[in-house]
């Protein structure tokens, strides 16, 4: 057969079948570009909304919501539900001034959250300082919203209905804006009968994403085992930081452990070795009398009894897998 023969050929059976040409996927893109152009595969992502607006902050923006998806995406996509689609995603986090009052800064760190809007609910992952996903997830359904609205120190606050308020705060204004105007549609005045459906954040089996009531000791769907609130309250009570620690919060609780240690030191184990406190006026080394140790031990127990109570008020932010 001549080779000029079988090249044509070659070339006509080449024509005739069209050289396939993978679609773009959330996984394989780089720039988040790339998820609107037509030949994007199917997914539950709503790309278009996710990365509209027109601008540099804009495409800034973007950038930043196109990294936090597809850190999200392993995570998000077990938890969704046939047909349910995903229109936007930003990260804020939720701290009350009873939280920041007694954690500090570290309410944040143990707060954060990644807010998914699908078409049927808002999903709270919880995800850590680099914005990864970890174990917690909860939702909040729609006709649960009464409110959404922006205060003026920069937080987008949720209005359940019978006035229970979740605020977020690190949401973008731009992001905050575009949410009011999402949800506008979405939250609608209800009647007094429908106000007695569950008007709290409902919390899902970090395994199989069922809905669990209340802290039962495992998933009544699946089986899987939680860790026990109680339990880390009282790890917290004997040592502050062992709660956390019990809770999977390492960075928080090596800070705990090396903060208890110190004060357990400066107050405890330092004048009994030396026999005494010294005096901060004439610098000289005074025996311990009662009420020093009451005072310690006021302190000291105050101490453990607040971290306790903190540690067992994050535990019940969730289901933590045992």
């Amino acid at each position: 057969m001549p080779a000029a023969w079988c090249g044509r050929f070659g070339r006509e059976v080449k024509d005739a079948f069209p050289r396939f040409i993978p679609m773009t996927a959330l996984a394989s893109a780089r720039r988040f570009q790339d998820l609107l152009a037509p030949d994007v595969a199917p997914s539950p992502y709503d790309f278009q909304t996710l990365f509209a607006g027109e601008g540099w902050l804009a495409r800034r923006r973007s950038k930043r919501r196109f990294q936090l998806l597809k850190k999200l995406d392993p995570r998000i996509r077990p938890i969704l539900r046939p047909e349910e689609r995903v229109f936007f995603v930003t990260a804020g986090t939720t701290v009350s001034l009873a939280e920041h009052f007694f954690v500090g800064w570290a309410a944040y760190y143990l707060n954060r959250r990644a807010l998914v809007f699908t078409t049927q609910r808002i999903l709270l992952v919880q995800i850590d300082s680099r914005k990864r996903p970890r174990h917690l997830v909860s939702q909040l359904r729609y006709e649960q919203i009464a409110s959404v609205s922006s205060t003026w120190n920069g937080i987008c606050q949720v209005k359940l209905h019978r006035g229970l308020k979740l605020k977020f705060q690190g949401v973008a204004r731009a992001e905050r804006k575009f949410l009011h105007q999402f949800l506008a549609d979405i939250v609608q005045p209800r009647t007094g009968a429908e106000t007695s459906e569950t008007n709290h954040l409902e919390h899902l089996c970090p395994k199989c994403f069922a809905v669990v009531p209340g802290h039962p000791p495992s998933c009544s769907a699946c089986g899987a085992p939680f860790k026990s609130a109680g339990r880390a309250a009282l790890l917290s009570a004997i040592f502050p930081g062992l709660g956390d620690l019990y809770l999977g919060h390492r960075g928080f609780a090596l800070l705990e452990l090396f903060g208890s240690a110190f004060l357990w030191f400066v107050l405890v184990i330092a004048p009994l070795v030396a026999g005494g406190v010294i005096d901060e006026q004439t610098g000289e080394l005074l025996p311990i009398d009662s009420s020093y140790w009451i005072t310690v031990g006021i302190v000291v127990a105050l101490a453990h009894t607040i971290d306790a109570t903190m540690t067992h008020h994050f535990a019940r932010k969730g289901h933590h897998p045992a």
